[in-house]
């Protein structure tokens, strides 16, 4: 790995990365693609939150890296990687060199990539196995800076603001960011990571893009506008029809856009074209904002032979929101995203992320979003071991309800007690669970016997309430 790291800049950005190619999201659009990038309306003059000096670190195609790490017998071979999306028609995700030039490319169906080259081998994918990769990842990264916002498996931005005196120039602290994955990734992975170092998340993104292995590309603040100049304006994380219509007016790259009025482009494109003229100047910094994921409840369930059909996994799925919702760490907060990962026969991974509308901590309205999940896009193969993870929650569950003043309640406004009125179903489900956990019934009711008698004992009876 060279110590001095490259200011060249080509005059556009790469179609692929070497000996890879990836989906659908090429380093060309991937800017454009990316939800990370040119969410925040920060400028040079408003970018007091977050670290404006970021660090990107890119690793191209990181799954099918990643399995090949794995089996490393197939790196002298045609293959490719299966799209996550399952059904009959499936596509191609990501291509190695050899397949590339054998003519499969990323997005064909299976049966016309398998058609040019019948000595392909294709893989599942094991998206379980990339997060956990993209995790450690993360975790290493945190060690440098406590400024790390992840965009995207393979790729991350790091906040460097202030660290010039711990780690010295930015040159230096590019190359000790790349040796810190040394403990995460071996050195061959380590190698092809990209890093690219500038002003904001925007900045640092393009130059990762245009860097080689082991070569960061360094933009000061006084280059970046001339370094944005010659780049192509489908690197701006806009939307696609707007590049298209661009490119149709001859305006190929950031440097011919700078030069358009502004008047004119908010007239065209709206608010998005004001966006693009300040990505493309330099004019907007985007932070580098620290990244907060709350640690996730997580329980499994191994199967003693590999499961196949979708009963048995919703059985499953109920025993594991029932252990996932009693656990202490739960209690008092409610749901509000869950995660199913499902391990497969022969290798390869399945996963379901769904985010609520409204958090909930019923375990009925949990189980029914993750089963119409499953019914969407089941697993492509029998599943060896089921995973639920509560990854994110809401505010705390509220049991106002079991007591409600209302015609359905039990109590109703003028009534005395549950036995003037009905016993609400919420009531009834949570003794009928304290049942089943204690073996008898806790709860008692109030009622009047002789609301006159001189002695207080004789006033009222306690019963026992099981209703």
């Amino acid at each position: 790995m060279p110590e001095n790291p490259t200011r060249h800049v080509p005059a556009s950005i790469p179609f692929s990365a070497k000996g890879l190619h990836s989906g659908p999201r090429s380093m060309e659009s991937g800017a454009r693609n990316d939800s990370t990038i040119g969410t925040s309306a920060s400028s040079p003059l408003s970018s007091g939150r977050g670290s404006r000096q970021a660090l990107c670190l890119w690793l191209p195609t990181f799954e099918l890296r990643l399995e090949l790490v794995r089996f490393p017998e197939l790196d002298s071979t045609s293959v490719a990687l299966l799209s996550s999306e399952g059904g009959v028609r499936r596509r191609i995700q990501q291509v190695s060199e050899r397949a590339h030039t054998a003519g499969v490319r990323p997005g064909q169906l299976v049966s016309q990539a398998v058609s040019l080259c019948p000595s392909l081998t294709l893989l599942e994918p094991d998206p379980a196995h990339y997060d956990a990769t993209q995790e450690a990842m993360l975790e290493a990264l945190a060690e440098l800076t406590p400024v790390v916002e992840p965009a995207g498996r393979g790729r991350v931005f790091l906040g460097m603001d202030g660290l010039g005196r711990l780690y010295g120039s930015p040159p230096t602290q590019a190359q000790r960011a790349l040796r810190h994955l040394f403990r995460v990734f071996p050195a061959p992975l380590v190698a092809a990571t990209r890093a690219g170092y500038a002003p904001g998340k925007f900045g640092a993104w393009v130059a990762a893009v245009q860097a080689g292995p082991g070569r960061p590309v360094l933009v000061a603040e006084e280059e970046l506008g001339p370094f944005l100049a010659r780049c192509p304006i489908s690197a701006l994380p806009v939307d696609g029809a707007m590049v298209e219509r661009l490119e149709r007016l001859g305006v190929n790259t950031m440097g011919e856009l700078a030069r358009l009025p502004e008047a004119a482009l908010v007239g065209q494109f709206g608010d998005a074209g004001r966006d693009a003229l300040a990505w493309a100047t330099g004019g907007r910094i985007d932070p580098v904002r620290p990244w907060h994921r709350p640690r996730p409840i997580r329980v499994s369930l191994d199967f003693p032979a590999p499961v196949g059909q979708t009963m048995p996994l919703h059985g499953a799925l109920d025993r594991l929101l029932e252990r996932a919702l009693s656990r202490p760490a739960r209690r008092g907060r409610s749901v509000a995203a869950l995660r199913l990962i499902a391990h497969l026969e022969g290798g390869g991974s399945w996963t379901a992320e769904q985010v609520l509308r409204e958090p909930s901590a019923q375990r009925e309205t949990l189980a029914f979003v993750l089963r119409s999940r499953i019914a969407l896009s089941p697993p492509a193969g029998a599943v060896e071991r089921l995973v639920l993870e509560l990854t994110q929650f809401g505010p705390a569950s509220s049991q106002d309800e079991l007591f409600s003043r209302n015609e359905q309640g039990g109590r109703e406004a003028g009534g005395h007690g549950f036995t003037e009125g009905e016993v609400p179903v919420s009531l009834k489900d949570a003794v009928k669970e304290l049942k089943l956990r204690l073996g008898y019934s806790p709860l008692y009711l109030v009622v009047e016997v002789d609301p006159w008698s001189r002695i207080p004992e004789r006033r009222h009876a306690l019963l026992s309430f099981d209703p």
